[in-house]
């Protein structure tokens, strides 16, 4: 039986400045820190339309987050700083490559995953046994 210490997580490497950057997918954990610091990712990873122009107008900050978390690096302050000194065409290249490797089949089917999943565990919500109803003599 295959273990998840067997799998090779899925990663791309991106040429920055005449070296490559190795990419991996974000985590759970590092897209909560994404989400809880930066209402602008929340619109990436809740389905909604984002174009490129509106990855454009991001803050600086939340880019530079989301390339450390992007490279390993979830929250790493210093990670963070020097991907913000990057060119934008290098933070746009990284972007690319990290949306492709966190959510290799699209935000879309991603969003019907955690839909189904608030389906699932609100129906398990629904179901869950109460307390018989107690009458009280009058």
């Amino acid at each position: 039986m295959v273990g998840l210490l067997d799998i090779a997580p899925l990663t791309e490497k991106v040429a920055v400045g005449g070296a490559k950057v190795e990419v991996f997918g974000v985590s759970a954990k590092g897209i909560v820190s994404l989400l809880s610091r930066f209402p602008e990712a929340r619109m990436l990873m809740t389905g909604k339309d984002v174009g490129v122009d509106r990855l454009m107008q991001m803050s600086g900050d939340a880019i530079a987050a989301i390339i450390a978390a992007g490279i390993g690096f979830p929250g790493d302050e210093a990670q963070e700083q020097a991907a913000g000194r990057l060119s934008v065409e290098a933070q746009a290249d990284l972007l690319t490559a990290i949306l492709k490797v966190t959510l290799p089949n699209g935000i879309g089917p991603f969003v019907e995953k955690l839909t189904a999943l608030g389906a699932i565990v609100g129906n398990v919500a629904e179901v869950s046994p109460k307390a018989p109803a107690t009458k009280s003599p009058n």
